[in-house]
């Protein structure tokens, strides 16, 4: 009867660790699979991070062949605000300023970014 007890194990960190690895990973460069092009400017990230953070992502990656690294040309998206959108993905906040929060917020709406479009459903907060 003893064999049929089962333990739960939790890790308490398990959602800041894995945010904090996937930042870590996008900063060293470490498996990243795809890279981003806005402005004559590249950005590298990781698919599964993009796809988890937006529909529009999701859509495009499970149609591209999954064994080589993508390319993606962003049109009318500014370097600045992919970066930041970038930022926010991994970190869940970011800091914009004022003039450039209109660009940020409409590129965040055309790439269908979790957490920033449709905010009556999302879960966004303005930090100071």
């Amino acid at each position: 009867m003893a064999d049929d007890e089962q333990f739960s194990l939790c890790w308490n960190n398990f959602n800041s660790n894995l945010s904090a690895g996937f930042h870590e990973s996008l900063c060293r460069g470490d498996l990243v699979d795809v890279t981003l092009a806005a402005e004559g400017q590249f950005v590298k990230a990781h698919r599964l991070v993009l796809s988890v953070c937006s529909p529009y992502f999701r859509k495009m990656f499970t149609q591209m062949p999954a064994n080589q690294h993508a390319f993606v040309f962003l049109k009318d998206v500014s370097h600045t605000a992919l970066k930041d959108l970038i930022q926010f993905m991994y970190c869940g906040e970011v800091n914009v300023k004022q003039e450039a929060l209109p660009a940020f917020i409409s590129t965040a709406e055309a790439l269908q970014i979790k957490g920033l479009t449709d905010v009556s459903k999302s879960s966004l907060s303005y930090c100071v």
